[in-house]
């Protein structure tokens, strides 16, 4: 497919998406939204005899102006929802499965980065320093009450400032006595459990819960690279063929001049291979007779390899002129004796080596036809427990969480441009390090403590979170480039990252008046982390890696400091006019460290930047403002707008000292630090809350606004390390439309989201002007949406139908700067994915349910396909670096005791 058709297909798809939002928006009569979920009760409806919940305390509504999704997992129970399944019912929200589902996922909300959105659990923050984004896939949602998702404007009781959002986990409160146990199965070897346990103690009640995940993740797709790789592969085997087919008479017409063959030698030797044979096989006459017509040819100066083959040390090699004439011509037979071995076919190792490319060549042509294939190194196992116990004032929580997987390979073999050569993934092992494995152990302790005095609400928590991630490749090729990385490569065989974090916290709400409500919130944290990992035990002398360990990072520290207040002031004595503005201050100190022996005095130093201990410290004050105002019960609109400041994590400050390095300042030789990335945003939204089209219907129209500066973004600055360099900046805009429909037997639920990003990238060169230049968005669709509609024929049935939508997106950030194609195809895009659901849940009794569904129905997720115009010539299409799993079956059974 051409760029013209696919951007033709591309545009179809846009326009059937505004036109399904434009058709619903005219049948809810927009401008119009719904109430945020987390700050009215949700109301129920009967069409018999209406009857609404009662709202939710007045406080309550008030602690969150901005915009807000909440999901509650139960809704979904038995369908085998993850984390990012439920992420991608939030407009705005954009996951990526970055490594595959149940790999590695990072989450974006209206454009942002991964890194700028922060993931809290209970109200603790799970971003770690060491890492650059938040895997969600690690997350657990068993045992949880419900999921917060909050954008554009950020409450005070969450530390820290997201320029993208801020997701909250909040895990069950035990409250009434009960047993659930879940078991389910899936395709490609899925397997589930879940057992939780609600039991009264002492004043309060306690919670286990014990959950299991598991799949083989050995889906087929079809390898495109291969498809395509034919006919280079045919193309080859032909001229391998030819060259092997024509090597006598390639021999003879370059050797008979030398050898004075006369017209009628050479005519029978072409004619008659044997012949050919018999004369060069008396190597000592084909070498006289050389010998004796090329003194002055081609023997008087042998080639560096004619030498090394005659048997020559390279020392003798540098010193030939230096020889007498009598060794020379010693070594000069030897030549031409060698040369009588190569031109016989029977001995020649060069046409010996042409007979194994070529069968070498006839395999990976087989290999390229086998073009379906099955993802290998795919698994993964999940285990997580926790145990909780809560009343009116107190909460004590312990969670473990376990991942062992292997990480699967990239399709691309590290590159994009070179991925028509790497169709053999998956079929045999093609990487140095094949076979790695991954496991993440996690453990979080945390007490909290509410209590209200007077006009006064307020809290304390404590807690410790405990994080080990190992890693080794189980799998190591043996060849010479690998040895060179096994002895120069640090933390290429096998590493361990530890992490210990403390943090605690006091928060409250003070009720000034009717009026003024304000609420405040002082958050400390410290992290320390701890790098091991292959060769990083060498010692200076040891090996060439000493000065590339010399500036390895094997420990870091981080101290935050987060002071936030907010104040809800009500305008008008109807209640209907609302303002909150809050202000924040955060501080971020990081240290990077080299202990050891690394830098021992008089040390090479590679680096010269790079000291035993790097520092930065970094703090800003920010604001949030914003205006709601309530028309009626069914009518509300709010504005909020903001400045944001995302504190560094410790990589992006510190670098790991091979791979990443803090930038040289060329003036004087001093590393320079990134920046913290800043921002504004704002939002303006209509919500409506009412009857429509005979049933209940909530709605939520937004416009957003993003405007970032100081972004980073990872390049390469030397020749072998990268940076952090704060040398993006970007806007984006967008509409995001949430509404959901009950009627008597039908659920109708849609989110949909346009956003437009625009993103520049200064040229860091003197030539370059240091202006800023056009780049993509990377894994930023311009579309995406999310359907559901639930159908219940009796009670205790329920059939559901859901449908997702993710536009084109780019995956190259370059732009070719001729434009039009040219461009398009530069950033390889990914093609759009329709993915459509369904499932059927059956209660059998008041303590039975069984829920059989089938995700991806049509298999569109391993279709998907990137257009380059650089992986082959004239353009063309690869698969996605890590295939998306397709058509999935799976079967639960629930029981609650």
């Amino acid at each position: 497919m051409n760029g013209d058709v696919f951007m033709k297909r591309h545009k179809n798809n846009k326009t059937l998406t505004l036109a399904m939002a434009f058709v619903l928006g005219c049948l809810t009569s927009l401008p119009a939204a719904a109430q945020e979920a987390d700050t009215r009760a949700e109301l129920a409806f009967d069409l018999e005899g209406i009857t609404v919940e009662a709202a939710r305390p007045d406080w309550e509504t008030k602690l969150s102006p901005g915009s807000v999704t909440v999901i509650r997992p139960d809704d979904y129970k038995g369908e085998q929802k993850t984390l990012p399944d439920l992420m991608r019912k939030v407009p705005g929200v954009h996951v990526r499965e970055v490594n595959g589902k149940g790999q590695y996922t990072t989450v974006t909300v209206r454009g942002s980065t991964a890194a700028q959105v922060g993931v809290f659990v209970d109200g603790v923050l799970t971003n770690l320093g060491g890492d650059s984004a938040v895997d969600i896939s690690a997350i657990p949602i068993d045992n949880v009450e419900r999921i917060e998702v909050y954008r554009g404007y950020i409450p005070a009781r969450f530390p820290g400032t997201y320029i993208g959002g801020v997701i909250n986990i909040v895990t069950k409160r035990p409250e009434k006595a009960d047993v659930n146990v879940e078991l389910g199965t899936s395709s490609y070897g899925g397997k589930k459990g879940a057992l939780e346990l609600i039991a009264p103690l002492g004043s309060g009640s306690l919670m286990i819960g014990a959950n299991y995940e598991s799949s083989d993740g050995d889906f087929k797709y079809k390898n495109y690279a291969a498809e395509r790789a034919v006919p280079s592969i045919e193309a080859q085997i032909a001229t391998g063929q030819e060259k092997i087919n024509s090597f006598n008479a390639d021999n003879i017409d370059d050797y008979k001049d030398s050898l004075n063959l006369s017209t009628t030698e050479i005519d029978n030797f072409k004619a008659d291979a044997n012949a050919w044979v018999d004369y060069v096989q008396d190597v000592s006459g084909f070498a006289t007779a050389y010998y004796n017509n090329e003194h002055d040819g081609r023997l008087k100066n042998p080639s560096v390899e004619a030498l090394k083959k005659a048997g020559l040390t390279k020392e003798q090699r540098e010193n030939w002129n230096s020889f007498s004439e009598e060794y020379k011509d010693t070594v000069r037979a030897q030549i031409a004796s060698n040369i009588a071995k190569e031109v016989d076919p029977t001995q020649s190792e060069s046409l010996k080596s042409d007979y194994d490319t070529l069968e070498k060549n006839k395999q990976k042509l087989k290999h390229a036809k086998e073009t379906e294939r099955r993802r290998k190194y795919n698994d993964y196992e999940k285990v997580n427990s926790i145990v909780k116990w809560q009343d009116e004032n107190w909460m004590v929580k312990a969670a473990w969480n376990k991942i062992d997987r292997h990480l699967p390979d990239s399709l691309w073999n590290g590159s994009a441009v070179d991925a028509v050569w790497a169709y053999e993934v998956d079929l045999f092992d093609t990487y140095y390090y094949d076979s790695r494995r991954q496991e993440i152990d996690t453990k979080d302790i945390l007490v909290q403590n509410r209590n209200e005095v007077g006009k006064l609400e307020w809290g304390w928590m404590a807690g410790y979170t405990k994080s080990d991630k190992s890693y080794r490749a189980e799998h190591i090729m043996e060849n010479d480039v690998t040895d060179y990385e096994k002895d120069t490569v640090p933390l290429r065989e096998w590493s361990r990252y530890s992490s210990d974090k403390y943090h605690a916290q006091i928060d409250g709400t003070y009720k000034i008046s009717d009026k003024n409500m304000l609420d405040f919130q002082m958050n400390y944290s410290t992290e320390d982390m701890t790098v091991q990992g292959s060769l990083m035990d060498k010692v200076i002398g040891d090996s060439s890696i000493a000065s590339i360990l010399g500036q390895t990072r094997n420990r870091y520290e981080q101290e935050m400091i987060n002071l936030q207040i907010q104040d809800t002031i009500t305008l008008d004595d109807k209640s209907s006019w609302y303002l909150t503005p809050s202000v924040r201050y955060n501080r971020s100190t990081i240290t990077g460290y080299s202990d050891g022996n690394r830098f021992e005095e008089n040390a090479e130093n590679r680096y010269g930047w790079i000291t035993p201990r790097d520092e930065q410290k970094d703090d800003k004050v920010t604001w949030q403002l914003a205006l709601k105002k309530e028309f009626n019960d069914n009518f509300t609109m709010r504005m909020t707008g903001g400045t944001y400041y995302r504190l560094l994590n410790m990589y992006e400050i510190a670098g790991d000292g091979a791979g990443i390095l803090p930038a040289p300042n060329t003036s004087n030789g001093d590393s320079v630090f990134p920046r913290p990335e800043e921002g504004k945003q704002f939002d303006i939204s209509a919500l409506w809350n009412g009857k429509a089209l005979g049933g209940f219907n909530k709605t939520t129209l937004t416009y957003f606004w993003r405007d970032s500066t100081n972004m980073l973004q990872l390049q390469r600055y030397g020749k072998d390390y990268w940076c952090y360099m704060n040398d993006n900046k970007g806007k984006s805009h967008g509409v995001e439309v949430q509404t959901s429909f009950n009627w008597n037997k039908f659920d109708f639920d849609l989110q949909a989201t346009y956003t437009s990003s625009d993103m520049k990238q200064k040229n860091s060169t003197p030539a370059g002007g240091y202006d800023y230049v056009d780049v993509w968005a990377t894994y930023q669709p311009e579309w995406e949406g999310n359907a559901r509609l639930t159908y219940r024929p009796v009670d205790g049935v329920d059939i559901f139908a859901e449908a997702h939508y993710t536009d084109s997106c780019y995956t190259y950030r370059e732009k070719d700067s001729r434009g039009g194609e040219y461009a398009y195809l530069s950033g390889k895009p990914v093609d759009s994915l329709l993915v459509y659901n369904t499932g059927l849940k059956m209660k059998l009794n008041d303590a039975a349910q069984v829920t059989f569904g089938c995700n991806d129905i049509f298999n569109e997720g391993p279709k998907q396909k990137i257009y380059t115009n650089t992986a082959f010539v004239g353009g063309g299409y690869i698969n996605p670096e890590f295939p998306t799993q397709g058509r999935t079956y799976y079967v639960t059974v629930r029981y609650e005791f």
